[in-house]
């Protein structure tokens, strides 16, 4: 193979895995696009977490170093010719980092709750930050998450349903063990909603299977006449 054909041949390679990218990229589901999504704000949010925390740590260390007993030590002295050096303005520093989390792009539900408390906290007033601001802030970071799902919603609700379906059996299940006089143990089995056990409880006890499924019907079957 010559230098021509072997460049035409990393070009059509080349050509091919641009094409397979642009259909995994097509193939991906908006849930897992707007995971993607979320995952950049949550990076954004780290970053302005951290900075909080360094100046929250730093404004309280040098709130314990100030301490009148602690003056003759030497953290003491060294925090004192710190001092002397230059203004301390860790809280003032840490206002700035809180009030810059607090605009920073949510990343979850968790971010928002802690920016509802914090908001609430009052530390604001002792900045140049609007309040309208941060609570503008807050509106926006919920309508984008919203907007931005990382669950199906009709896999969410049908979970749901499932789980009252199945919750509502286990009630009808306890009901006719209460009219029985049956002991926990002999319907622990059927409470796990197996077939088998479920069609062996009704044969055993003569409920009808219609009112356990769907609470239609009456709830025993009539006993033999004859």
């Amino acid at each position: 193979m010559d230098e021509l054909d072997e460049a035409d041949e990393v070009e059509s390679l080349a050509r091919k895995e641009r094409k397979a990218r642009k259909a995994a990229a097509a193939n991906r589901s908006v849930t897992a696009i707007n995971s993607d999504l979320r995952r950049e704000r949550r990076d954004g949010w780290r970053i302005a977490e951290a900075l909080t925390r360094y100046w929250r740590a730093r404004f309280e260390f040098e709130s314990a170093a100030s301490m009148s007993s602690l003056a003759d030590s030497p953290e003491g002295r060294k925090f004192y010719q710190e001092r002397q050096q230059g203004p301390l303005d860790s809280v003032a520093k840490w206002r700035s980092a809180l009030m810059a989390q607090l605009l920073t792009p949510a990343p979850d539900t968790g971010a928002i709750t802690w920016k509802r408390a914090t908001f609430e906290a009052g530390q604001h007033r002792f900045t140049d930050t609007k309040p309208e601001r941060i609570e503008r802030a807050i509106a926006d970071d919920e309508a984008w998450l919203a907007a931005h799902p990382t669950k199906r919603t009709g896999n969410v609700e049908a979970c749901a349903k499932r789980r009252a379906f199945k919750e509502a059996m286990r009630q009808r299940i306890k009901e006719v063990a209460a009219t029985r006089d049956l002991a926990d143990e002999v319907i622990r089995p059927v409470l796990k909603l197996k077939h088998e056990e479920i069609g062996r409880f009704c044969q055993t006890h003569s409920v009808n299977i219609g009112w356990l499924l769907e609470g239609v019907g009456p709830i025993f079957k009539p006993w033999p006449t004859s």
